[in-house]
């Protein structure tokens, strides 16, 4: 029986957010969510391209992520239009190791979907969490930053996605005047994700 296929760096399969969230429970890695699926917890329409996962940078913590991208098939995105891309075939040869925050901070093809490990770019840990709320997604417990942390980090130059997204962000920030406390939504316990949502 031959090797099991390497996934592609080049494709950007939906994540799947329940067993991705259940797993990192799991495995005991410590983190809090951001990125755009934070803000579909207060009132936003949208899809998210991918988990955005902002660990502890403590090094067992690093450890169990790195162990949980090796069971998760990882291997870093092949974006060309980032500075300082990887190439298609640094992707493949890319591994864990040494586990440090520098070595795990890649935006990642995963048999469960994409996932994205910032380890500051939307804010360290240790910032996000000062305004965290644990909130149960899936069924287990899990730790948000606060909407502010995604709405007031989006870049001065607007990406596409970011200007497609102008009005759902609009609306997260109208909820947020109403009522702050998070809501799950469907999106959290999907085990297979919908049609593939655009990375750029």
């Amino acid at each position: 029986m031959g090797a099991p296929r390497m996934l592609d760096p080049r494709s950007r399969p939906v994540p799947q957010p329940a067993p991705l969230l259940r797993a990192l429970h799991e495995h005991r890695v410590d983190w809090v969510l951001s990125g755009s699926a934070v803000l579909l917890l207060h009132g936003a329409d949208l899809r998210p391209n991918d988990l955005d996962v902002v660990p502890s940078l403590e090094p067992a913590n690093l450890r169990r992520l790195a162990d949980l991208l090796l069971r998760w098939e990882a291997v870093p995105a092949h974006v060309p239009s980032w500075p300082g891309s990887m190439s298609v075939d640094q992707c493949r040869a890319w591994t864990p190791e040494p586990p440090t925050a520098e070595r795990l901070d890649h935006l990642y093809v995963t048999r469960l979907g994409m996932v994205d490990v910032p380890s500051s770019l939307t804010g360290t840990y240790a910032e996000l969490t000062r305004t965290a709320s644990l909130v149960q997604l899936a069924g287990v417990p899990v730790q948000v930053c606060a909407p502010e942390a995604v709405l007031d980090r989006l870049p001065a130059r607007p990406r596409q996605k970011d200007l497609d997204r102008a009005a759902q962000y609009a609306a997260a920030r109208r909820a947020l005047n109403r009522d702050r406390t998070p809501r799950a939504v469907p999106w959290f316990s999907e085990v297979r994700g919908g049609a593939p949502a655009d990375l750029e």
